[in-house]
């Protein structure tokens, strides 16, 4: 199955992160320079044009890495004579950083080489590489991300005891972690003990992974407690505004609302199942 590309993405990237804070600091140092003389501020003129050029080259490289070069990656992954080759060189490229015991590279490496997997449902790949890290290799933040990424690719593999042990391998913290975590309950059928994991949760203020997530836990989790008229409800609204990929999510990660998910992409030859 396919999985948006908005999957790994619920937060600014680091390179963006770097970008907008030199060009901060590039913005500081020109009204800097035009509060002072021309003459004493030639230094400060220098640095902040060096400043933005930095900033200007980190937002480009962002942008490049991903429009272009993981684009490609998904292309060459959704090309079955590729796929092979494309695969081996992300494996490569993660082994050359878990070589080099740098763990700014093996986070970067393991990112890069999961983004492309994730996009085309490629999960059996994507387990494979997010199991490899252990704390020793990357930093708390990146862990907990790693995990959630782990544990939906177990679900998605239908090995509910490995998604549960990705996840206990971690707090289970933050909007991204909680959502993953409700809809392990919700796909196994526990609906009042995934609701009440998504109960803390804010409706707004998600990045786009955990919105998706959430609502894809909440859809299985209403099914399972009898809710079948709130979750037909959220589904025919993802339908009228063309969500594909959430009604095929609902669809083709069995639990509880599949079902359902099914009948109301038949009544309109929608979908994977168009009549």
């Amino acid at each position: 199955m396919s999985a948006p590309a908005s999957l790994t993405r619920s937060r600014m990237g680091p390179s963006r992160f770097l970008a907008l804070a030199i060009l901060l600091s590039a913005t500081g140092l020109l009204v800097a320079y035009w509060m002072t003389t021309v003459r004493a501020a030639e230094p400060t003129l220098s640095l902040a044009l060096v400043a933005g050029g930095v900033a200007a080259v980190a937002v480009a490289w962002a942008n490049y890495r991903e429009r272009i070069v993981i684009g490609r990656i998904v292309a060459a992954l959704r090309d079955p004579e590729r796929r092979d080759g494309a695969i081996a060189e992300l494996r490569r490229k993660v082994d050359r950083a878990f070589q080099a015991r740098d763990i700014g590279a093996i986070e970067d490496a393991l990112r890069f080489a999961i983004e492309p997997l994730v996009i085309t449902g490629f999960w059996d790949d994507v387990a494979a590489f997010a199991s490899r890290a252990t704390p020793d290799h990357v930093r708390p933040a990146f862990a907990r991300w790693l995990a959630g990424v782990h544990a939906l690719a177990e679900l998605h593999r239908g090995e509910l005891d490995e998604a549960e042990a990705a996840l206990a391998a971690v707090e289970i913290e933050g909007s991204w972690l909680l959502a993953v975590d409700a809809l392990r309950l919700a796909v196994q059928g526990d609906g009042e003990a995934a609701l009440a994991r998504l109960g803390p949760l804010p409706m707004k203020k998600m990045g786009l992974a955990a919105r998706f997530q959430r609502d894809l836990a909440q859809v299985h989790a209403w099914v399972a407690v009898g809710r079948r008229d709130e979750a037909r409800t959220l589904l025919e609204a993802a339908l009228e505004r063309k969500d594909q990929p959430f009604l095929d999510a609902v669809v083709r990660l069995e639990g509880p609302a599949s079902p359902l998910a099914r009948s109301v992409l038949a009544g309109t030859g929608a979908g994977p199942f168009r009549s």
